[in-house]
């Protein structure tokens, strides 16, 4: 399998705690976090989940006849619409109530 470099922005600690574990573990840092993200996404079914969401989001929006008849530019700013409320919605899941404190 081919591999690509990236960059990503993460946060000190979870970076120190990757160098030390790549470490202790006697493997690169690279190859611990593939293999995180690949848990992560493959193993648990999060990657295949978000291809079902996709897949279902398509359906429902091809159903809706004011949408067909849209140019490229007017489809794509409504996906970045529909992306970004359901990140929206995703990252309300994640955090903590206060109210339980």
């Amino acid at each position: 399998m081919s591999k690509r470099k990236t960059t990503y922005y993460i946060d000190e600690r979870v970076l120190t705690a990757t160098k030390l574990t790549a470490v202790a573990t006697h493997q690169t840092e690279s190859t611990l976090v593939e293999d995180a993200l690949r848990s992560y996404l493959i193993d648990e079914g999060r990657a295949e989940a978000a291809r079902a969401d996709l897949r279902s989001l398509l359906n429902e929006l091809r159903q809706r006849p004011e949408l067909n008849d849209l140019d490229d530019k007017a489809s794509l700013a409504i996906a970045v619409e529909e992306v970004k409320a359901a990140r929206k919605e995703r990252q309300k899941g994640r955090r903590p109530s206060r109210a339980a404190g």
